[in-house]
C-alpha cells in the first residue's frame, strides 16, 4: 500500500516528466543542432520546458497524471516538427512557422523521406506511462507537497527569466545558431520581440553610395545598355516552381531537361548567375523580391506585416502606363497572405483556385497545364480588348516531393534514377517545361509572341535538405559531372525572351532575385519612381548579396567568392564562387564586405518599414546593430 502511495505521489509525477524531458530535449538538440551540451540543456531548455507542468502542479489542488502524458505528448510532437523542419529548410522554424498549420505541405508531403529511426525515441516513453497508468495513476493526486512543488517552481522561473532576459540582449543573425546558444523557446519570444534582429541602423543611402558598396560606378538610368528596346510590349513572367539554373540546357542520355526552354533561349537574355535570395516566405518572398526590388524580411514573411499602402512595384509602374495587370496561381489567396500583397502591389485581378478549375490534379494542386490553358482564354480576351497586358504565371506541378503521374513523364531515365527524389525532380521540371512550350505556343498562334517580353526565372531551389540522400548526391555528380555544391543549389535561372531584339546572348554578370525588376524596367524602358536595392544585371559587372534565413547570419556572395558565416554545425566557410573549392578566409576583405552588406541591409530595412504596421516600424526603427 505504501508503495502504491509513493507511486501515486505529484512529486515522482514531475521526476519522471524532467527525467523524460531531459532525454528528449538531449536527442532534439543532438539531431538539430549536431551536440547536446548538457550545461545549455540543464540551465537553458530544461527550465523553459518543465516551466509550464510544475506550475499547473502548484496551482490545482488535485491533478491528473494524465496532464504529465497529455503535456509530454505536445513536446513530441512540437520537437518533432522542428527537427522534420530543420531537415528539410536546413534552418530551425520561427514562431510564424509553427502557426502556418495549413501551410506545412512542403514539409508534411515529404514526411516519408525526412524522419528517421530516431525519431521514435521521442514518443517511446508513452508505453511506460500507460504502464504507470493502468497500475497507478488512474486516479487524480492530491498536492501536499505544495512547498516543495513551490520552491522548483520558484527556481524554473528565475532560470527561464534570466536566460529570456540576456537572449533580448542579443541579435539573432542566425536563426539555428541563436537557438542552439540561447534556447530554442528563448529564440521565439526574442523574435517575437524584436521582430527582424538582423537589422542594425536605418540609414538611407543615395544611388550613388549604393552602387559604389556593391562596387560599381553608379550610372543614370537612360544611359544605361538598351534603356527601352522593347518599350510598350506586354510583358509576361513565368515563375517556376523550384526549377534551379542547372537544368537549363542540360540532358541525361541524350534527353533535354528543359528543350521548351533551351529553344526559347535562341530569342532570350539567359542571365546564369542568379542567386537565391527568399527568407522565410519561399515562393511568397520570390514574388516579392521580382515586384519590388527589396530584401525580404528574412526571419518572417514580409507578406504578413504589410500595412496596406500601395508599394512601388514593377505592377504600379505598369499600371502608370495602361497595362492590364494579372496574377495566376492555382492556390488559395490566402496561402502566404496573397490576398494583402496583391491589392498593395497593384494587380488589377489575382487569379487563384476560386477560378482555375480544380481540374487534372497533380499533387495537391490543378497542374500547370490546367492553370496555363486558364491563363490563356483570359489574355485572349484582353489581347482582343486592344489592352496592353502583364500576366504574372506561376507553376505548382514542381513542388516538392516533385511526384508526376505516369502519362506525364516525358523523359526515360536511367534506372538508377527512377523512383528517387532527384528523378521525380527532373521529371517534374521536364513537364513544367511542356507546360511552358505549350504556353509559348499559344502565344506564337496569337501573334502576340513578337510582340512580348517573355520572362522565365525559378523562385527556389528544390533539390535540399534530407530529402536528398547519398544516393541522390551520387547521382546529380553524375548529371552534372561535379559534386552538387551550394552554387548548385542556390544558383535560379533569369531568362529574358525578347523576340525580334535579341538573340542566344548569355549574360553571366553576377546578380540576385532582386535584381530582376531593375534589368526588366531598363529594357521596357521604365525609370524607377522609388529606391530600389537591386540593379541592372545588363548594366552592372559587380554586386554583393546579402541573404537571410537559408545562409548563416553575416554571410554574403560576391561574383568572386561566398563567404558562409558560423552557424550551428559548422564554423564560418569561405569558397573561390567559380570553382566552389574551400580558400583561405582573407579577414580584411570578409570584413569590408560583411559591413557594405550589412549597410545595404539596413537601407533596405528603412525603405520597407514604410509599407509595414506602425508597430513594426517602431520594433524594427529602435533595433541596435
Amino acid at each position: 500500500m505504501k508503495k502504491t502511495k509513493k507511486l501515486n505521489s505529484p512529486l515522482l509525477v514531475l521526476v519522471i516528466l524532467s527525467l523524460i524531458l531531459l532525454i528528449k530535449l538531449g536527442v532534439f538538440r543532438t539531431l538539430v543542432y549536431g551536440e547536446v551540451s548538457w550545461l545549455r540543456l540543464v540551465a537553458v531548455d530544461f527550465p523553459v520546458f518543465m516551466l509550464l507542468p510544475v506550475l499547473l502542479f502548484v496551482m490545482l489542488r488535485r491533478v491528473s497524471p494524465l496532464v504529465a502524458l497529455i503535456y509530454n505528448l505536445f513536446v513530441s510532437g512540437l520537437l518533432v516538427s522542428i527537427v522534420w523542419y530543420e531537415r528539410y529548410f536546413q534552418t530551425v522554424p520561427s514562431y510564424f512557422d509553427l502557426q502556418q498549420g495549413d501551410q506545412a505541405g512542403s514539409v508534411m508531403e515529404t514526411v516519408s523521406l525526412l524522419y528517421m529511426p530516431l525519431d521514435f525515441l521521442f514518443f517511446a516513453d508513452i508505453v511506460l506511462y500507460i504502464a504507470l497508468f493502468v497500475l497507478y495513476w488512474n486516479q487524480p493526486l492530491t498536492m501536499k507537497n505544495r512547498k516543495k512543488i513551490s520552491v522548483v517552481a520558484l527556481v524554473l522561473v528565475v532560470l527561464s527569466t534570466a536566460t529570456t532576459v540576456m537572449a533580448l540582449q542579443k541579435p539573432i543573425l542566425d536563426m539555428t545558431l541563436f537557438s542552439k546558444e540561447q534556447g530554442f523557446v528563448q529564440t521565439q519570444l526574442v523574435q517575437a520581440t524584436q521582430q527582424n534582429s538582423a537589422s542594425a541602423q536605418m540609414n538611407l543611402l543615395s544611388d550613388e553610395e549604393l552602387a559604389k558598396l556593391k562596387g560599381n560606378e553608379f550610372v543614370p538610368y537612360r544611359e544605361h545598355d538598351r534603356f527601352g528596346i522593347a518599350q510598350d510590349r506586354h510583358l509576361f513572367v513565368i515563375q517556376i516552381e523550384s526549377l534551379q539554373n542547372f537544368a537549363i540546357n542540360q540532358s541525361i542520355d541524350g534527353q533535354e531537361l528543359t528543350p521548351n526552354l533551351n529553344e526559347l533561349l535562341g530569342d532570350s537574355l539567359y542571365f546564369d548567375h542568379m542567386f537565391q535570395q527568399i527568407g522565410a516566405g519561399n515562393t511568397s518572398d520570390a514574388e516579392w523580391l521580382l515586384h519590388t526590388s527589396l530584401m525580404t524580411r528574412g526571419l518572417d514573411p514580409t507578406v504578413n506585416y504589410l500595412n496596406g499602402d500601395p508599394l512601388p512595384s514593377l505592377v504600379n509602374l505598369l499600371n502608370a502606363r495602361d497595362y492590364y495587370t494579372t496574377t495566376y496561381h492555382a492556390d488559395k489567396l490566402e496561402y502566404w497572405n496573397r490576398e494583402q500583397l496583391y491589392p498593395s502591389l497593384g494587380f488589377d485581378y489575382a487569379y487563384s483556385s476560386k477560378e482555375i478549375p480544380n481540374e487534372d490534379l497533380i499533387g495537391l494542386w490543378p497542374s500547370d497545364r490546367t492553370m496555363f490553358q486558364f491563363a490563356e482564354g483570359e489574355v485572349r480576351e484582353q489581347i482582343r480588348s486592344g489592352q496592353k497586358v502583364y500576366a504574372n504565371l506561376m507553376t505548382v506541378t514542381s513542388h516538392t516531393p516533385f511526384e508526376v503521374r505516369e502519362q506525364d513523364k516525358y523523359l526515360e531515365l536511367p534506372e538508377e534514377y527512377v523512383d528517387t527524389y532527384t528523378g521525380n525532380y527532373l521529371q517534374s521540371i521536364r513537364y513544367a517545361d511542356e507546360a511552358v512550350g505549350e504556353f509559348i505556343d499559344f502565344l506564337k498562334a496569337e501573334g502576340i509572341y513578337e510582340e512580348s517580353l517573355i520572362v522565365v526565372n525559378g523562385d527556389h531551389s528544390g533539390l535540399h535538405g534530407r530529402p536528398m540522400t547519398d544516393k541522390d548526391y551520387e547521382l546529380m555528380a553524375e548529371l552534372l559531372g561535379h559534386q552538387y555544391s551550394l552554387k548548385d543549389r542556390f544558383l535560379l535561372p533569369f531568362i529574358i525572351a525578347a523576340p525580334g531584339l535579341v538573340e542566344s546572348e548569355v549574360n553571366s554578370n553576377f546578380g540576385g532575385q532582386i535584381d530582376m525588376m531593375p534589368t526588366i524596367m531598363n529594357l521596357m524602358g521604365i525609370e524607377p519612381q522609388a529606391p530600389m536595392i537591386g540593379h541592372n544585371m545588363l548594366q552592372y559587372e559587380n554586386n554583393l548579396l546579402a541573404v537571410r534565413y537559408y545562409l548563416p547570419g553575416g554571410s554574403y556572395i560576391t561574383g568572386d567568392h561566398m563567404y558562409l558565416g558560423e552557424n550551428a554545425r559548422y564554423p564560418e566557410r569561405y569558397y573561390d564562387f567559380e570553382t566552389m573549392e574551400r580558400i583561405e578566409p582573407e579577414t580584411e576583405i570578409i570584413e569590408r564586405k560583411q559591413e557594405n552588406a550589412l549597410k545595404i541591409l539596413n537601407h533596405s530595412d528603412a525603405l520597407l518599414s514604410n509599407f509595414l504596421d506602425e508597430g513594426e516600424e517602431e520594433a524594427e526603427s529602435g533595433e541596435e546593430s
